[in-house]
């Protein structure tokens, strides 16, 4: 069973070797509890059932669990299955309401928390004031990761030449290579969102924390982007 083709109960039943009444039984089951859903085609899988195929060995506490509403509207089988398979094992986590522009007004504050390296990863390109982070920007490392796609924006090509010149080190990776959203401060905090049922990238609903394992695996995100990212090379002008 996949998340995108429909499944009838007599294959579902075939393949398990169940009878097709125990089968459909089962099913019945798992769609109550989010985790088939049923259509007009048959059963696919739903985000929380993605999920916890990925996890069999190790479930959550389901009775505990503050995930799962996020995880029911956010595209989490996108994420790399050697990733997928340690979401949501932390404890110290909560959810934020980002309006954008209050991201980038927190951003000065969040970058001056910063002693080891300051990590963005998004989908469009972010004009940032250099000169309220130019001390920072002498002191530790500066690492975005934008998406090829938003290189069309207005004025894209200018923040980032402009970025580069101050040294902030840019990848540039496919849109639809980039499953996540978010900025990673040092090693203590780190806030990150998916995209949405749609495919549009949620930039308002974030988990945010400081546990230790939910930044080592929101660094382990970045980590395997920035491998796939192609380094940005500022554009000369062309002559006249």
């Amino acid at each position: 069973m996949s998340i995108h083709d429909p499944s009838k109960s007599k294959d579902i039943a075939k393949k398990t070797g169940l009878s097709w009444q125990t089968a459909s039984a089962e099913l019945t089951n798992l769609n109550k509890y989010g985790v088939v859903k049923k259509g007009s085609t048959g059963y696919t899988l739903t985000e929380k059932g993605f999920f916890l195929i990925t996890r069999i060995s190790y479930l959550p506490d389901f009775n505990e669990w503050s995930l799962e509403d996020f995880v029911s509207v956010h595209q989490i089988h996108r994420i790399p299955s050697m990733i997928l398979k340690d979401f949501g094992i932390w404890k110290r986590i909560s959810f934020k309401e980002f309006i954008p522009t209050d991201y980038l007004a927190t951003e000065k504050d969040s970058i001056n928390r910063c002693t080891r390296q300051y990590r963005i990863i998004t989908p469009y390109i972010i004009k940032i004031d250099i000169s309220l982070i130019q001390h920072k920007l002498d002191e530790i490392p500066f690492k975005f990761i934008y998406s090829k796609q938003g290189l069309e924006q207005e004025g894209a090509i200018d923040y980032l030449n402009e970025q580069k010149e101050h040294g902030i080190q840019v990848r540039i990776v496919d849109i639809e290579d980039m499953y996540l959203t978010g900025r990673i401060l040092d090693v203590h905090e780190a806030h990150i969102s998916f995209r949405i049922s749609n495919g549009d990238f949620d930039l308002t609903h974030y988990i945010v924390g400081d546990d230790e394992e939910f930044v080592f695996w929101c660094r382990r995100n970045f980590h395997y982007l920035w491998e796939k990212g192609t380094p940005y090379e500022p554009t000369k002008p062309k002559p006249f």
